[in-house]
């Protein structure tokens, strides 16, 4: 059973992480400080380094907690009880509406992902990759039942997702570099339009 402390804990690292992902949304992961992140969360800069030792430790764990709070609203979003090409077309619209919500920590993420690039085998690479790798297996399993229902082409459904994952990205880098004012809703259309057309079964 969780004490006071460990819940007062929780929910302060929680307020930090918030405040560092409004930072590195305002900044970039360059401008993010200690000094800023203590200013956004109204905390002494000291409290930050109770529970961070340095800044990248501050940097890694918002960005991870951020892509696994997006992770489990994806999962939420999903209906299983859809028919199987309605439940593709609800968890697109979905990963729309959830990465557009969070558009300006992901604008950071995106275009300074040279700041999550790790060798393989480096612990925080790892951590990446894992968190990843449960958002590509909600698609994957969305997919597979399509595919067992036979709507959609056998193929292989994690690399399905993968490309459906990144097909979803993708529109959104393009809103952000400024090349797209449609929508959320019409980008969600086009992409699903384009998947699926070229993977429903005949």
């Amino acid at each position: 059973m969780a004490t006071k402390e460990d819940v007062v804990k929780d929910f302060r690292v929680r307020e930090l992480l918030d405040a560092t992902r409004r930072v590195i949304a305002r900044y970039g992961f360059e401008g993010t400080t200690i000094d800023r992140v203590a200013e956004e969360a109204k905390v002494a800069k000291g409290t930050i380094y109770l529970y961070f030792t340095k800044k990248e430790d501050l940097l890694h764990a918002s960005i991870f907690e951020g892509l696994r709070a997006m992770v489990r609203e994806s999962q939420l979003a999903d209906n299983p009880a859809l028919a199987p090409l309605d439940r593709i077309r609800a968890l697109v619209r979905s990963q729309f509406h959830i990465q557009s919500s969070n558009q300006d920590f992901l604008k950071a993420f995106f275009l300074e992902s040279s700041f999550v690039n790790f060798e393989p085998g480096d612990s925080r690479g790892e951590e990446l990759r894992r968190v990843y790798i449960g958002h590509l297996e909600l698609l994957a399993s969305v997919l597979e039942a399509a595919m067992r229902a036979g709507m959609l082409r056998a193929i292989d459904p994690q690399f399905a997702a993968f490309m459906l994952s990144d097909m979803i990205t993708a529109s959104l880098r393009r809103r952000l570099l400024g090349l797209a004012s449609t929508p959320i809703e019409a980008d969600a259309e086009v992409v699903l339009e384009m998947f699926l057309r070229g993977v429903i079964a005949a």
